[in-house]
This record gives structure tokens, C-alpha cells and sequence, in this order.
């Protein structure tokens, strides 16, 4: 029987920044615990936090250049990512389900042996257009506060 890979605590910093057409720029900041876990040679970080009284449960396959964002429960959704490209991807929110275009300007990973940082610059179009520009950093290091 195989072992299971280890799963390692981590702290996360979570910096976003949503351009949406015709409105003011969002920014979020969140810092939340998670995990870092390697399976089949990618590793994975996951977090969950809560929206609307709702958890909503996120892994991000860690890969320079083929990194997948992927959302459970309350909103569900697939945003994979690849330098200089354009990916299909699904948002599903209650009733609303839409197939994205995600088109990657940047995506950038560095990690160190207790700790990274996941950067992503990307726009989500739908079939009636540009839906926004997304600005996604993540930080996390080995351990919790």
C-alpha cells in the first residue's frame, strides 16, 4: 500500500485586484490557513473561507505553466491558466452557470523550500464579452500564526 503524501500547514496571504468594465477597481486582501500537498508530482494548495455564510472550498494546482484555479460549494468554478494563452474555463453561482474564455497576461511562480508566491494576471470573458481583469497574489509560508 502507498503513503500518502504529506499534507503541510501553511499560512496564506491572499491579495486581489477586480477590474470590471465601467466600474470602480475592487481590491481584497484575505490571510487565511491552508494546506500544501504534493500528488503525482504537482503540488496543490488548498484553503476554504467563507462567502455569504457559505464555505467555499479552493485548491490551486501550483504549476508555472499549466495552473488550474478550481472552487467548490457555495460558488464553483475552473479557471486553469497558461502563459500567453487562452483556456476554457466554467462559474457556477446558485442558479447562474457560465463557460469562461480565460486569457493569461501573466502568470508567475516562485517557491522556496518553506514558502511562495502564486501570481496571476488574467481577463475572464463570457459569450457576451470581457466579464473583467483579475490581479490574483498569493503568498503562503510553512506554518500558522
Amino acid at each position: 500500500m502507498g503513503t500518502q503524501p504529506p499534507i503541510v500547514p501553511v499560512t496564506i496571504n491572499l491579495k486581489s485586484e477586480i477590474r470590471h468594465p465601467g466600474q470602480d477597481t475592487d481590491f481584497m486582501e484575505l490571510e487565511l490557513a491552508g494546506t500544501i500537498t504534493e500528488k503525482g508530482g504537482r503540488r496543490y494548495l488548498r484553503y476554504e473561507e467563507k462567502q455569504n455564510a457559505e464555505t467555499v472550498r479552493t485548491t490551486i494546482k501550483l504549476d508555472p505553466e499549466d495552473a488550474v484555479i478550481m472552487r467548490t460549494g457555495a460558488i464553483r468554478m475552473r479557471l486553469p491558466f497558461a502563459p500567453g494563452g487562452t483556456r476554457p474555463g466554467t462559474y457556477a453561482n446558485g442558479p447562474l452557470a457560465l463557460d469562461l474564455h480565460v486569457v493569461t497576461n501573466e502568470l508567475l511562480l516562485t517557491e522556496d523550500h518553506d514558502h511562495g508566491e502564486f501570481r496571476v494576471s488574467y481577463e475572464m470573458h463570457a459569450e457576451d464579452g470581457l466579464l473583467g481583469h483579475y490581479e490574483l497574489t498569493i503568498t503562503y509560508a510553512e506554518g500558522t500564526r
